[in-house]
């Protein structure tokens, strides 16, 4: 038998490669999955420290090749956000972030949780020049970006910009990232002059340059990639993307068995 597996065409193993992956995205199956610390802590602060009228910074700091690990918690995090009555200024200083908003919007709309736009929640889209342009929009919002990203209009046409000005009318950044700039620029820029706290979801390979951030407290919690991600959508009760990647990668590891 193992003789035939050798010399068995690899197509036939890519065929079957292909269908345990697909299978568990299109139907997830729920396999049973433990729950770190990371998940339940960033559940717990969503959940219990953002305050009903809080001011709530999205920044989705990644691009297209970032999507496949932090897609899915930020749709995730969406989700949970607008069960909350707070404020979400979408807001990215990544080329591609507005892109991979258009690409929650299809997963998530804020109108079906009674959000409004413009009064509830809004769009900045990319604002460019790196950590220089983070604090030049933590020192003045309205004067770095001067129109929003939707339908062009200044900011104080918007009734829920009007008590919005600078970083210290932010209370909490929820960042979702790859690289720079990122949660250092995030600290400097907001932390140290205006004491904002930060929640960062991150690809798995900038776990190491982040545990220093969570172990100071500077970071309230960090969500590490896919597997933490799909233990959150289970705190929630809401499986989905994340759900469905796990298991895919658990029953492809049944082929290598």
């Amino acid at each position: 038998m193992l003789k035939k597996i050798n010399t068995l065409d690899r197509r036939y193993i890519y065929l079957l490669a292909w269908i345990v992956v697909l299978f568990p995205l299109l139907n997830p199956l729920g396999l049973p999955i433990p729950i770190s610390q990371d998940a339940r802590t960033w559940y717990d602060y969503v959940e219990n420290e953002i305050q009903d009228g809080d001011v709530v910074l999205l920044a989705p700091m990644y691009g297209v090749s970032g999507m496949p690990e932090l897609f899915p918690m930020t749709v995730a995090t969406m989700k949970h956000l607008l069960t909350k009555d707070v404020s979400i200024i979408v807001v990215s200083f990544w080329t591609q972030g507005p892109l991979v908003f258009n690409t929650l919007l299809e997963q998530v709309d804020p109108a079906d949780y009674g959000y409004v736009y413009g009064e509830d929640w809004i769009r900045l889209g990319y604002v460019p020049g790196g950590e220089t342009a983070m604090g030049s929009f933590g020192a003045s919002i309205h004067n770095t970006v001067t129109a929003d990203y939707v339908e062009g209009r200044p900011l104080s046409s918007f009734p829920m910009m009007d008590d919005i000005q600078t970083g210290e009318d932010i209370d909490v950044i929820v960042s979702f990232e790859t690289g720079t700039p990122g949660t250092p620029e995030w600290m400097r820029q907001f932390q140290a002059p205006f004491g904002t706290d930060q929640i960062t979801g991150c690809i798995g390979v900038s776990v190491s340059g982040m545990i220093p951030y969570v172990n100071s407290g500077q970071l309230k919690a960090l969500m590490p990639g896919l597997t933490v991600s799909a233990e959150y959508e289970i705190l929630l009760e809401k499986p989905g993307l994340a759900v469905a990647g796990v298991d895919a990668v658990s029953t492809l590891s049944l082929i290598h068995i």
